[in-house]
């Protein structure tokens, strides 16, 4: 018997060393994939000169297969026990610090697939001069003696402003950072990322998930590179997005109703939760909640607003006119025509959410469900849109958004070309592995009772 005792000893001895020297390799392997990532993104900033589109689809490609190895990787690692508190502290922070090393390094890089941080900067400029953006458009002649090579690449030129009064601020604390550079908004997008990321953590943590799935967001490369090269301001929205539901979760309902309001003051994506929080808080407390994030809304608003509500007109065309990258809206419009279809979506995107509103069970899994169906239904879905749901994807995990955020770089041919038009094969490669693979995710997820996503 002690023979035994003595070959068990020596077997479990033999089996930690060999998971131990297992996880050693594995985690140089993570360590590896940075660097490579890093040297990426390097070389992006040394070639990029003047917008390199194709180089642009190229890297991001690169980066997302090196990152999606890094995650099988560090899934496939064994749990960290509580006896080694400093590894559980350390391997999270050390994937922030290199994902916010990751959007340092191309902050210096010009924006590639998309103009529209010239028209950021150029509100920028007016609103430091006292014009206000929804009511004076950029082609005005009230504003030919603030022209310069930034007013040159502002595109629609005979439109007002259709971005909130957050977004303003952005750009006017941006303008005055570094005049009609790009960089004073870069070093805010840098601050509301490093946010993002300790709240996205905190939230992992509150909900005990593996809190090494940050990884989902902060080596994706869309957020690094449509928010740090083609400087995007969701970022902006997303990161008071994320404030909100941390903050919603731990129960501070004051607090997150003034996050939401601000989220809502970039983007106006965030108000399509609101039918959750019924549920979530209930009327009695949804009241001050709605007070405080009118009231929030209100402050931000009235500077801006004219006797004519000018601030409508520019949102409007957008809503009703826009359409690029749809998925089902495009489906509608091969049997009828894109009003049709545009209204058709609006339907069945309100049924969804009514539908999650009352079936979810957790508030964050709902969002995310809110989120999907907003993409789902869209006529509008730039790449950059969907970082509101890559910022939700570390909680859930899901493969439908993991393909998506890859299979959507190939939109960007679309501005390669000499007019501006969609290909059908870019929509069959996107959506068609997102729509199988989401019924997937949504049918185990359900099945395995793992996340409860919804009541039965």
């Amino acid at each position: 018997m002690e023979e035994i005792s003595v070959l068990e000893s020596h077997g479990n001895y033999l089996t930690n060393n060999l998971l131990t020297l297992s996880s050693k390799y594995k985690s140089l392997f993570i360590v590896f994939s940075a660097f490579l990532i890093e040297l990426l993104l390097i070389l992006f900033n040394l070639f990029n000169n003047s917008g390199n589109i194709p180089l642009y689809i190229f890297i991001y490609f690169e980066v997302f297969l090196l990152f999606s190895l890094a995650f099988y990787v560090l899934k496939t690692l064994p749990p960290i026990s509580d006896e080694h508190k400093i590894l559980r502290f350390s391997l999270p922070v050390f994937i922030i610090i290199i994902g916010i090393l990751f959007r340092i390094t191309v902050i210096p890089s010009v924006p590639t697939t998309s103009p529209d941080v010239f028209r950021y900067i150029w509100e920028g400029k007016i609103i430091a001069h006292g014009i206000n953006p929804y009511q004076v458009p950029p082609d005005s002649h009230l504003l030919t003696r603030f022209h310069s090579d930034v007013w040159e690449k502002v595109g629609f030129k005979n439109m007002t402003s259709i971005y909130p009064p957050m977004a303003q601020v952005s750009f006017f604390i941006g303008h005055i950072l570094s005049g009609e550079s790009v960089l004073g908004l870069k070093v805010i997008y840098l601050i509301c990322e490093i946010f993002t990321l300790i709240f996205l953590l905190k939230l992992l943590r509150l909900k005990q998930i593996n809190p090494c799935y940050i990884i989902l967001y902060a080596w994706l490369p869309l957020p690094i590179m449509e928010y740090f090269i083609n400087a995007h301001i969701d970022v902006v929205g997303i990161s008071f997005f994320v404030l909100f539901l941390y903050y919603m979760e731990k129960g501070k309902n004051n607090l997150s109703a003034v996050f939401l309001a601000f989220s809502f003051l970039v983007k106006f994506y965030p108000l399509m939760i609101y039918p959750l929080l019924i549920k979530k808080i209930g009327i009695k407390n949804l009241i001050p909640f709605t007070i405080i994030f009118i009231t929030t809304t209100v402050i931000f608003y009235i500077p801006f607003l004219t006797k004519d509500f000018a601030i409508k007109n520019s949102l409007t065309t957008y809503l009703m006119r826009w359409e690029f990258n749809g998925s089902v809206y495009n489906l509608f419009k091969l049997i009828s025509n894109g009003a049709m279809a545009r209204i058709i979506c609006s339907i069945l995107l309100v049924i969804s959410i009514v539908i999650i509103s009352f079936k979810y069970r957790d508030f964050v899994y709902g969002t995310m469900g809110v989120m999907l169906s907003f993409v789902i239904f869209a006529t509008t879905i730039y790449p950059w849109y969907l970082g509101w749901i890559a910022a939700l994807n570390p909680v859930l995990n899901f493969y439908s958004v993991f393909s998506l955020l890859i299979t959507s770089d190939f939109s960007n041919l679309t501005p390669m070309g000499k007019i501006w038009q969609e290909y059908w094969q870019v929509l069959v490669i996107e959506y068609i592995p997102f729509f199988l693979l989401l019924y997937l995710d949504l049918h185990n997820k359900i099945l395995n009772k793992k996340t409860n996503l919804f009541s039965s």
